[in-house]
């Protein structure tokens, strides 16, 4: 007998992991194309001298900045957003894309002037963390959008 108020629930166990990885790999790659765009931007204003000597244009500079910016996303996504998206009911006000944006955006600025703030707090980091609130927004922004795929 179905307790549910006659309706069935269609979604497989996994389909939230699934939704809120997801998400995750959305603000990986926005990360990812605004390095890559800004680099290109930089490397192509720059003088000469500076292009021949650049290590942070090489494709190496990208998988080592890839896996950085990954092991902070990917780990956000599995302490934060793994629960969140779970056991958040999908009629929340936390699902509205602007709640949802401005939380991720605010979480992923957060996250890393803490980070950096604890490892260099001389250092200005406002790239850094403009990228981070950035990805922290794209993620939140596609969770929000897509919830009802996953949920």
């Amino acid at each position: 007998m179905n307790t549910s108020g006659g309706r069935r629930s269609t979604t497989p166990k996994g389909q939230p992991i699934l939704g809120s990885f997801l998400s995750a790999l959305a603000g990986w790659v926005s990360a990812m194309l605004i390095e890559i765009i800004s680099s290109s931007v930089t490397y192509w204003h720059s003088d000469s001298v500076l292009r021949s000597t650049a290590w942070w244009y090489s494709p190496g500079f990208y998988a080592a900045f890839g896996a950085v910016a990954g092991a902070f996303i990917f780990g956000t996504w599995l302490v934060l957003l793994v629960p969140l998206y779970v056991l958040v009911p999908v009629r929340s006000v936390l699902w509205c894309w602007p709640v949802s944006t401005v939380c991720g955006t605010v979480s992923g600025a957060t996250i890393m002037l803490v980070f950096c703030h604890l490892n260099s707090p001389q250092a200005d980091w406002k790239g850094p963390t403009l990228l981070a609130a950035i990805a922290g927004s794209t993620t939140c922004l596609f969770a929000s959008l897509t919830r009802k795929w996953f949920r």
